[in-house]
C-alpha cells in the first residue's frame, strides 16, 4: 500500500511540474506558481519545484521570494549552471552585487559557455562599478551567443560608464536590432545620445521608450531636459508638468520646470514654484535664484535683490545670482552696491567673464564708459563673450563716439549668433545715428525676424509694401508698431503714400486717434482693436522711410502736419488764462519718459534738475499726466502748473501745447507732438542720443521748429540746463521787448 501511495504522489508531482512548465513557457508564470506550490505542499524539498517557482516569482516581480527559493533549492541541487545563474541574477536585482558574485562564478565553473551566467556576472560587476570587468564579461557572453540582446544592452551601459558613449551607442543599436521594443534599451540609447550632445536624437529615443511604457516620470523629465536644450521651452514645460502630475513632490523636476518658466517669462508661476521648493528646502540656492528672477521679471526689484542675496548666502559662487543681483541693484539705482558686489566676487573668484561683463554694464549705467570698456576687454581676455556682451561693448564704444569700432562689435555679434536679430538692430541704430540712412533703414527691417516685434506686424497673410510696387488704386493699411513718439514722427508719410494713388487706412493706438484725425492723406482712421476695412497691402509706419528711400536731404519735414481741435484749443486757453501769469512767456515742461524704456536712465532727468529755469520770468506748465514719485515733492514746491489726469489724451495735450510759447523736453513723445504741431520745441539730449537726433547738430531735419541742447560729457545735465536757462532768458527778453513795442 505504501508503495502504491508513493507512486501516485510521484505521478501527481510529475504531472503538476509538467503542466506548470507548460504554463510557464506560454507566459503564464502566475498560473504556473499554483501548480509548483502544490508540488511543494507534497514534497517541500523538491529542488525542481523550488527552482521553477523561484523563476516564476522572479518573472512576476517578487524578487525577494525568488531569491529565497533559489537559495533553498541550491542546498539540494547543485548540478545546474542555470540555477546558480538565476540565483545570482535575482541577487543583482536586489542590489546585493557582492553576494551575487559567488553563485555566478559557481555557474561558470559548471558551464563556462553558459552565456546568461556571463551576463549575470557582468551585471554584478556593473553594480560594483567595476565597469571594465563588466564589459569583458558581456563580451564573453556575446562570443558564445552573438544574438543575446541583454548582453549588447548592458555592454552599452558599461561603455557609457567608461566614458565611451559612441561605442555604447553601437551596442544599443545591436540590442534594438534583436529586441526593437525593449524599453530599457531605448532609454539607455537616449542617455548615450544625450552624452554625445545629440538632444534631438536622444529625445526620439526617450519618446520611443515612452511608447513602450507610457507616463514613466523619469523619461518624461528626460524629454523635458532635451527639449530645453533644443530651445523648445514650452514643450519642455509641458513634459515637466506631466512628470509633476505623477510625482508632485519631485524637487529636481520642479526646479527644472522653473528653468523653463524663466525662459518663457512666466514670472507669476515661476514665483509660485520657487516658493514651493523653498517651503520644503529653504536652503535650495537655485530656487532662491529662480525666485529672484521671477521678482525681477515682475519689476519687484527690491525683493529680487533680497532673493539673490539669499541665493548667494547659500552658494557664494553662483555667478548668475551675482550678475542678476547687479541688474536688480541697477534698477534700484544702487550702483555703488552693485559694483561693490562685483568687485568682491572678482577678488575672491578671480577673473570671470560673466561678472566682468556685468561690472562693465553697471559702469556704463554710471556713464563711466572708459572703465566699462576696460571691463569688457578684460572679459574677452578670459573667455569668448556672448552676443549680449558684444552688444554692451558696442554701446560703450558708441558713447565714446567710436562708431566704426561699435559697428565691428555688431558684426561680431552677427557671427556669434547669426539667427538672432539683436546685432542687426544695434547696427541699424548705429548707422542711423551717424546718418547712414541707406544701410540703416535696411538693417532696421531685421526687426521682423524677432518674435516680439513680429507680433506687431499686422495680417501676415497680406502683402507687405516695400515701396517698389505700384499702389495706385490700391487700399493700403499703415499701422503703428512701437511707441507713441514713433507714431507721431512717422505718420507724416501718410500723405506721401496717398500721393502715389493709394487709399490710406491708418491704424494707431487709441490714445492718438482723436489727434491724428487732423492728419492729411488718411481716408480711414481706426484705433488698434477696432474693425478694419478691407485692404490690399500693408506697411508699418517705421518701414515707410525705407519704402521712400529717405535720406537726410529727403526727409518730409513740412510742419505742422498735425493740428489741435479748435474746441479743445479754446478750453485749454481758458484754463491756462486762469492759472498762468498774464503777459509772461508760457513754457511747457516734460522731464521724463516711459520708465520702462531701455534707455530711460540716460534720457530722463529728475524735475529738480530743471530748478535753474524757475527763476526766469515765465509761467511753467507740466505736460505730464502722471509724475514719478521721486518728483512729486519737487513739483509741489516748484510753482509749475500741473493739470495731471485732466489731460485725457494726446488731443488734450496738443491743445495745451498750442497755447504755449515754447516746449522744453527731454526725448519723449511730447517732443514729437510739439514738433508735429509746429510749436518751438527745445530738446534736452544725452551725449549720445537716440538715433533720430543724429550727432553734433543743434537742429533736426525731422522738425525744423526744434532746437537741440546736447550734453558734451556723459551725465552732465547741469551744463545742458544752464544753456537752456540762458536761451530762455534771451527768449523772455525778446518777448518782453516785443510787448513793450506793442504797448507804445
Amino acid at each position: 500500500m505504501a508503495g502504491e501511495r508513493a507512486a501516485v504522489l510521484n505521478a501527481a508531482i510529475r504531472s503538476s511540474l509538467q503542466k506548470g512548465r507548460a504554463l510557464h513557457e506560454r507566459g503564464q508564470p502566475g498560473e504556473a506558481q499554483r501548480l509548483y506550490r502544490g508540488v511543494l505542499a507534497i514534497d517541500p524539498d523538491n529542488a525542481e519545484a523550488l527552482l521553477l517557482l523561484g523563476s516564476a516569482c522572479d518573472q512576476c516581480g517578487d524578487t525577494v521570494q525568488a531569491e529565497r527559493l533559489f537559495a533553498r533549492a541550491l542546498r539540494f541541487e547543485q548540478r545546474y549552471a542555470w540555477a546558480f545563474a538565476n540565483h545570482g541574477s535575482v541577487l543583482v536585482k536586489l542590489g546585493r552585487h557582492e553576494a551575487a558574485l559567488a553563485p555566478l562564478q559557481e555557474a561558470l565553473k559548471l558551464d563556462a559557455r553558459y552565456a546568461p551566467a556571463h551576463v549575470g556576472h557582468g551585471n554584478a560587476l556593473l553594480g560594483l562599478e567595476r565597469h571594465a570587468e563588466a564589459q569583458a564579461a558581456y563580451e564573453r557572453a556575446l562570443a558564445i551567443m552573438p544574438g543575446f540582446a541583454e548582453a549588447w544592452s548592458n555592454r552599452g551601459n558599461a561603455l557609457r560608464a567608461l566614458g565611451r558613449p559612441a561605442d555604447a551607442l553601437i551596442s544599443f543599436d545591436q540590442a534594438l536590432a534583436l529586441a526593437p521594443h525593449d524599453y530599457a534599451v531605448h532609454t539607455n540609447r537616449g542617455h548615450a545620445l544625450r552624452d554625445l550632445g545629440c538632444p534631438e536624437e536622444a529625445l526620439r529615443s526617450y519618446r520611443l521608450a515612452l511608447v513602450v511604457r507610457p507616463r514613466v516620470p523619469e523619461l518624461l523629465a528626460q524629454c523635458g531636459t532635451m527639449l530645453l536644450a533644443l530651445g523648445r521651452d514650452a514643450e519642455a514645460l509641458a513634459c515637466y508638468d506631466q512628470t509633476l502630475e505623477i510625482n508632485p513632490d519631485d524637487i529636481d523636476v520642479l526646479y527644472k520646470s522653473c528653468v523653463a518658466l524663466d525662459l518663457l517669462h512666466g514670472y507669476d508661476e515661476l514665483l509660485a514654484r520657487s516658493d514651493r521648493i523653498l517651503a520644503r528646502m529653504p536652503d535650495h540656492a537655485a530656487a532662491w535664484l529662480g525666485r529672484g528672477n521671477a521678482l525681477q521679471g515682475l519689476r519687484r526689484h527690491a525683493e529680487a535683490a533680497e532673493a539673490y542675496a539669499e541665493a548667494l548666502a547659500r552658494a557664494p559662487a553662483l555667478h548668475v545670482a551675482l550678475s542678476n543681483q547687479g541688474v536688480a541693484l541697477r534698477m534700484l539705482e544702487r550702483y555703488s552696491e552693485a559694483l561693490e558686489s562685483y568687485d568682491d566676487a572678482l577678488q575672491s573668484m578671480g577673473p570671470n567673464a560673466q561678472l566682468l561683463v556685468s561690472q562693465g554694464h553697471t559702469l556704463q549705467q554710471l556713464g563711466r564708459y572708459d572703465d566699462a570698456l576696460a571691463s569688457y576687454e578684460a572679459a574677452i581676455a578670459v573667455e569668448p563673450v556672448d552676443a549680449a556682451g558684444w552688444a554692451l561693448r558696442g554701446g560703450a564704444l558708441q558713447q565714446l563716439l567710436r562708431f566704426d569700432e561699435a559697428l565691428d562689435c555688431y558684426r561680431e555679434m552677427q557671427m556669434i549668433a547669426p539667427s538672432k536679430v539683436d546685432a542687426h538692430h544695434e547696427e541699424a541704430y548705429c548707422r542711423l545715428l551717424i546718418g547712414d540712412f541707406a544701410e540703416g533703414w535696411k538693417k532696421y527691417e531685421y526687426r521682423w525676424v524677432d518674435a516680439d516685434a513680429a507680433r506687431s506686424r499686422r495680417h501676415a497673410d497680406r502683402p507687405f509694401w516695400t515701396g517698389r510696387e505700384s499702389i495706385a488704386g490700391k487700399v493700403i493699411l499703415l499701422h503703428s508698431e512701437q511707441g507713441y513718439g514713433d507714431t507721431l514722427q512717422f505718420c507724416r508719410y501718410a500723405s506721401l503714400v496717398e500721393a502715389r494713388g493709394a487709399t490710406v487706412v491708418l491704424e494707431v493706438p487709441r490714445a492718438l486717434k482723436d489727434l491724428l484725425s487732423s492728419l492729411r492723406g488718411v481716408h480711414h482712421l481706426v484705433a488698434i482693436g477696432e474693425l478694419l476695412p478691407a485692404f490690399d497691402l500693408q506697411c508699418s509706419l517705421l518701414s515707410l522711410p525705407l519704402a521712400f528711400g529717405t535720406d537726410l536731404d529727403s526727409i518730409p519735414a513740412q510742419v505742422p502736419y498735425l493740428r489741435a481741435d479748435i474746441t479743445r484749443l479754446r478750453k485749454w486757453e481758458q484754463r491756462l488764462d486762469e492759472k498762468a501769469h498774464p503777459g509772461k512767456l508760457r513754457v511747457g515742461l516734460a522731464w521724463s519718459g516711459n520708465p520702462t524704456h531701455n534707455n530711460d536712465l540716460n534720457r530722463s532727468i529728475a524735475l529738480a534738475t530743471l530748478a535753474p529755469l524757475y527763476s526766469r520770468g515765465a509761467s511753467f506748465v507740466s505736460l505730464h499726466q502722471h509724475v514719478r514719485e521721486r518728483d512729486a515733492s519737487a513739483l509741489a514746491q516748484s510753482g509749475i502748473i500741473h493739470f495731471g489726469a485732466d489731460l485725457e489724451d494726446f488731443a488734450d495735450t496738443a491743445a495745451l501745447i498750442r497755447n504755449l510759447d515754447v516746449v522744453i523736453s527731454v526725448d519723449t513723445s511730447v517732443v514729437h507732438l510739439a514738433g508735429a504741431l509746429g510749436k518751438p520745441v527745445w530738446v534736452l539730449l544725452p551725449r549720445v542720443p537716440d538715433w533720430r537726433w543724429l550727432l553734433e547738430r543743434e537742429d533736426s531735419p525731422w522738425y525744423p521748429n526744434a532746437r537741440l541742447f546736447r550734453q558734451h560729457k556723459p551725465g552732465d545735465w547741469a551744463t545742458v540746463v544752464e544753456k537752456v536757462a540762458h536761451a530762455l532768458t534771451q527768449r523772455i527778453e525778446a518777448n518782453t521787448a516785443k510787448d513793450d513795442v506793442a504797448s507804445l
